[in-house]
């Protein structure tokens, strides 16, 4: 189980770099909230039969942690993943927070219903305070 669910886009540079980022954080400060990461377009296509054991997989990680991040990225807005997982967590009364790592990359729908908390990137402290 993990403190902190995160969504994120590794073929984009940004958010990668984020990701890698945050286990560093995770791994070097013991505050730092346990971290488990969600690639926000797995392989397998969204509405198909396969995605089924993953979806429940996903909410039952989601459903654990207390937070999920959304890393916003260049494609973020098209994937259906994370739109679901944005449900996922927000049905679970789960916090929501989010963060661009490009001020121009568009935010997901999904985000406009759950009210995230934006936090800075880069900044390890926004998430240690948020730690429950």
């Amino acid at each position: 189980m993990s403190d902190l669910f995160i969504s994120y886009q590794s073929a984009d540079p940004l958010a990668h770099s984020f990701q890698l980022q945050l286990q560093k954080w995770a791994d070097k400060d013991w505050e730092f909230p346990s971290v488990s990461f969600h690639e926000q377009e797995p392989r397998i296509k969204f509405q198909t039969r396969a995605a089924g054991a993953v979806r429940r997989q996903l909410r039952k990680e989601i459903k654990q942690a207390h937070q999920l991040l959304v890393i916003v990225s260049r494609q973020t807005w098209q994937s259906e993943w994370t739109d679901w997982e944005i449900a996922t967590a927000y049905e679970a009364d789960k916090q929501v927070l989010a963060a661009k790592v490009d001020s121009t990359n568009i935010s997901p729908l999904g985000l406009l219903t759950a009210k995230p908390v934006w936090i800075d990137p880069f900044d390890p402290v926004a998430l240690i305070q948020r730690k429950f």
